[in-house]
């Protein structure tokens, strides 16, 4: 795992977190959304992320694996989401 390399991403206020989860991914990997292969709801239950985040005041960590990469999205100060991207291409 020694070529893993990270990114961030903030999604935007009315972005849903699915859909920014699969723009961080495709953006970790320098390809366009949607030319990318990967599908999220093969891999995630898209309704129930997001869901996850959006009293914005949940304190709360979720991490999964997904499209080579593992996808950790971390609650901010103000609970708003930060998506992390480790690349393992």
């Amino acid at each position: 795992m020694g070529n893993a390399k990270d990114f961030y991403y903030e999604p935007d206020e009315d972005e849903d977190l699915s859909t920014a989860v699969v723009t961080a991914v495709a953006k970790a990997h320098d390809e366009d959304v949607l030319d990318q292969i990967w599908v999220i709801s093969e891999d995630i239950n898209t309704d129930a992320l997001d869901g996850l985040f959006q009293e914005n005041n949940l304190k709360m960590t979720l991490q999964f694996e997904a499209d080579s990469t593992t996808a950790t999205i971390i609650a901010d100060k103000s609970g708003n989401p930060v998506i992390k991207i480790e690349s393992h291409r």
